[in-house]
């Protein structure tokens, strides 16, 4: 009885496996064809906006990104939150070390703002990898995107984003 019991639970098993294999290969089809699709889509818009041309190699909007994001250290949206807040209370505390200067406060508030301003330059020491991410969102911020030139660069560069963006979708 205990040698059929496991025979069930082994096909059982195996069933199971293979379904989740079938799903895995339906997914990937699926992006696939996705992907396909939108190559065509790409394909005829360049055409219709005239930028298939050698004279929009140059005009990429976002490729020069997609090389940063493939660092080894990971800068998650929790770490880029606590930098830009660290940074926030660098600039309050900076400004209220500026307005000691013209007022007459007490030595023992200047050791302390010396102290918490110092503290929290070391800490944003460790956060170079969210200062530079910072920056780059900064940089991207500023696409000016009703500009024919920025348009056409985009539908050139679009499918290289597009399935970095589908194959990281896949990760959450």
């Amino acid at each position: 009885m205990d040698s059929w019991l496991n025979m069930v639970l082994l096909c059982g098993l195996l069933l199971i496996a293979s379904l989740q294999t079938t799903n895995a290969f339906r997914y990937r089809r699926s992006t696939s064809e996705k992907t396909q699709m939108m190559k065509k889509k790409i394909l005829h818009l360049q055409e219709n906006y005239n930028t298939l041309g050698t004279e929009w190699v140059e005009k990429s909007v976002f490729a020069s990104y997609l090389d940063k994001l493939n660092s080894k250290a990971p800068c998650t949206c929790q770490a880029l939150l606590l930098e830009r807040m660290l940074n926030i209370y660098e600039d309050i505390f900076q400004d209220m070390m500026n307005s000691t200067k013209n007022s007459k406060i007490s030595e023992n508030k200047v050791k302390n703002l010396n102290y918490v301003m110092h503290e929290v330059q070391n800490l944003r020491q460790n956060y170079s990898k969210e200062q530079t991410v910072w920056k780059e969102l900064q940089e991207i911020n500023l696409v000016k995107v009703k500009d024919a030139t920025t348009q056409g660069g985009a539908l050139n560069d679009f499918l290289m984003v597009f399935n970095r963006a589908e194959k990281h979708s896949g990760k959450h």
